[in-house]
């Protein structure tokens, strides 16, 4: 219920300020307002480009590593398989434990890695997203704009192309991430 609360208030400020366009004087300026698709800007913007690929270069850094260990665990079973009619059954059962100890292993460290990556990842587009809303805001006031809405957030359905703002605010992140 909670979910529907900021859409239903996001709508009631549009007929606010829609619905009350006819007592607005003849001559009076107009509410400017635009949208932004956030996640296309946090996406299509140089910094947030960088640090996803440089997240995403590290997964795959890990991912090799983790595909290196499951082909040394196959060779060690396909070793066994061969060497085990010649090996003693302390032996086998060395071998057996060694391969479940080493799977057991790799599987922990494999869900450790994608919880990490996980919260890490969510960490780099929280960071993301309140530097482009810094933007967003400064864009805002300096643009003259009464509102400006997310795309998602405010459940948007339609938007004249004039009226979406993410490749400005694209352009004003990516300058003001070269001014720091």
């Amino acid at each position: 219920m909670r979910r529907g609360f900021p859409k239903a208030l996001t709508m009631l400020v549009l007929v606010g300020i829609f619905g009350g366009a006819s007592a607005i004087p003849v001559g009076a300026q107009t509410a400017k307002i635009g949208f932004v698709n956030l996640q296309r800007v946090v996406v299509g913007s140089k910094r947030g480009k960088e640090v996803l690929a440089a997240l995403q270069a590290e997964k795959d850094t890990k991912q090799r590593d983790i595909e290196a260990e499951e082909k040394k665990i196959r060779q060690m079973e396909v070793d066994l398989e061969k060497q085990r009619s010649v090996l003693s059954e302390d032996a086998k059962k060395e071998r057996e434990r060694s391969i479940r100890d080493r799977t057991r292993d790799l599987r922990r460290t494999v869900e450790d890695l994608n919880r990490s990556f996980a919260e890490r990842e969510q960490d780099v587009q929280q960071q993301l997203l309140r530097e482009v809303t810094a933007v967003v805001r400064t864009y805002g006031k300096e643009g003259g704009y009464q509102m400006i809405l997310e795309v998602r957030a405010a459940g948007v359905m339609y938007g004249s192309e004039g009226a979406d703002l993410s490749d400005e605010v694209i352009a004003a992140y990516d300058a003001s991430m070269g001014k720091k």
